[in-house]
């Protein structure tokens, strides 16, 4: 089962109005947690979903990663990646620069990002999500 943390990231990652965020979300539903493994700051989820699902055709890889979180017991905000593979929920991962996930993980915000500029590697809080952004390396 998921747990809080992992339920609203990947809800707010599936957000929006797009055919292909439909497809994943009917996955998310039946979607059950196969291993957690902890990785220093943050941690990984792997997905099992079941087979006679749709499939989001046409999308071998994605990798979406516009959610940012603030977190309590961290010093700086972590971030989710939520990896797609052959159209199929697969791995969601949170990440820090912080040296270790606190036990007792509370997540007091949530909010997305954009490049504060066309082409830039910073990223910055946007009030809207941008979807264009959000999806530019579905393949």
């Amino acid at each position: 089962m998921l747990n809080e943390i992992e339920r609203r990231a990947l809800e707010m990652l599936l957000a929006g109005e797009d055919d292909l965020f439909a497809v994943l979300r009917s996955q998310l539903k039946a979607a059950l947690v196969a291993r957690r493994d902890l990785s220093g700051g943050g941690f990984f989820t792997y997905l099992s979903v079941p087979s006679h699902l749709p499939r989001a055709h046409g999308h071998k890889r994605l990798v979406l990663g516009d959610l940012y979180a603030e977190v309590a017991g961290l010093q700086h905000p972590a971030g989710f990646l939520l990896f797609v593979t052959d159209g199929t929920l697969d791995v969601l991962e949170c990440f820090t620069v912080d040296d270790q996930w606190p036990e007792t993980a509370t997540v007091h915000r949530h909010y997305y990002v954009h490049p504060s500029a066309p082409g830039s590697a910073s990223l910055v809080e946007t009030k809207e999500r941008d979807l264009r952004w959000a999806l530019r390396d579905a393949v």
